[in-house]
């Protein structure tokens, strides 16, 4: 998920009072280390492998910084607990973003060059992930980016079509398109689009557009809100004359809380269903019930889906952050962080090269959501892909959402990058 050009970072969500002021203080989660011993920089293969996390500690996405860096650091606890990885143990080197991608590049910057991780793992949205891309690029380490994203497309290099990034969030072809047939079946192909005006919503839009074209589906409106817009009525008129089924949303922060609280409030969503693709547990917490019930949200992984795997994850997660909002990120961390141990036994060192080569094609078939794949082709994560609608009586994310359509694995579609595979040298 990215932020503006104008470096636009959810503040709105603080403005809304969606999820409570308080920074994360960083013992809470992760504790800072010193720096590399004397078995040196990235590819030592002596004293511990040295991650730097880069989580949005403070600022605006907080209740996204904590399960962000709780996945995380439980898979590190697993993987130590089990004896390391080469015999090595891990250790966190914990960064906090802020929410700003200019403190992302000066953090990543400090983490490879003071602190010499052996890779990094995390920021959170692609205006954070791009700031970090070019310092990942010169100094050659990998970063392990678990958001949900617009895509891969090369005008977007270095910060996707990278070789050093590997992305474990989905992508729109796994988050909407799987999902899209069920809903127009339905509901009715005629679709109301309304998002943020940044690239995350207009690339998602774009790609769902595409893909409701090849359905028979229509767009009767498309609108991009400016951040932190108060007043929606003139769009919801909009939206009221203009035939649609379907409300397609990508606002974010505040944004999202303010329309959809007003939505409810004109009694619109007794005549038009409502489909997000940005409120997860957190956000969908802030909202409130009355503004969405039966409302539909799609990714990879939810609290609630019913699986073995998810069973056993949200029983850990209880026991050691019971405070912690899962989400799809955090899922998508903890993923990354057990996908690249398995790399990094595969490759038998630390060395930057080894473990991009390793990562390729690899599987973890323990993830909550169900078994995920690391394409080698483009470094995007093959994912389960999960429809959930909003229960009218939800109260926690427990019994907040049930699953109606879903689909094991879905392979997502070939990217727009100039050179494919990623690592071809």
């Amino acid at each position: 998920m990215s932020t503006s050009a104008n470096g636009f970072d959810r503040r709105a969500l603080l403005k809304a009072g969606l999820f409570g002021a308080g920074a994360l203080a960083a013992p809470s989660l992760l504790s800072a280390c010193s720096p590399k011993s004397a078995s040196g920089g990235a590819g030592g293969d002596r004293g511990p492998i040295r991650v730097g996390v880069i989580s949005p500690l403070s600022g605006a996405w907080t209740v996204y910084g904590k399960a962000h860096s709780a996945g995380f650091q439980l898979a590190v606890d697993e993987i130590n607990a089990a004896g390391g990885t080469l015999n090595r143990k891990w250790e966190i080197v914990l960064a906090d973003s802020k929410t700003e991608p200019q403190v992302v590049t000066e953090q990543a910057n400090r983490l490879v060059r003071e602190q010499q991780v052996d890779f990094l793992a995390g920021t959170f949205s692609s205006a954070e992930r791009n700031a970090a891309a070019p310092v990942t690029t010169q100094a050659n380490r990998l970063l392990l980016y678990p958001t949900f994203y617009e895509g891969q497309n090369q005008k977007f290099y270095p910060g996707v079509c990278n070789p050093n990034i590997f992305m474990f969030g989905p992508e729109p072809s796994e988050q909407v398109w799987p999902h899209l047939e069920y809903v127009v079946k339905r509901h009715g192909g005629k679709f109301f689009m309304i998002g943020s005006d940044y690239v995350w919503p207009r690339e998602t839009i774009r790609l769902t557009k595409q893909k409701l074209g090849e359905l028979g589906g229509s767009v009767v409106g498309e609108v991009y809100i400016p951040f932190n817009t108060p007043q929606y009525g003139s769009v919801i008129d909009q939206i009221r004359r203009s035939g649609a089924n379907v409300v397609f949303l990508t606002l974010t922060g505040s944004d999202t809380v303010d329309f959809r609280r007003q939505f409810a409030a004109a009694g619109m969503k007794k005549d038009f269903v409502v489909w997000t693709v940005d409120d997860e547990e957190a956000a969908t917490s802030g909202i409130g019930p009355e503004a969405t019930a039966g409302d539909y949200v799609a990714f990879d992984y939810f609290w609630s889906i019913d699986t073995p795997n998810n069973q056993k994850f949200r029983a850990k997660i209880k026991a050691r952050f019971p405070d912690v909002i899962m989400s799809t990120v955090g899922v998508a961390m903890y993923n990354a962080a057990h996908m690249t141990a398995k790399a990094i036994e595969k490759a038998g060192n630390v060395r930057t090269d080894s473990i991009r080569a390793a990562l390729e094609d690899i599987t973890f078939d323990d993830a909550p959501q169900g078994s995920v794949t690391m394409r080698g082709l483009d470094h995007q994560a093959v994912l389960p892909s999960y429809l959930v609608r909003v229960q009218p009586t939800w109260t926690s994310p427990d019994n907040m959402f049930t699953v109606v359509h879903k689909v094991d694995k879905v392979i997502p579609e070939t990217p727009q990058c100039d050179n494919l595979p990623l690592s071809k040298k």
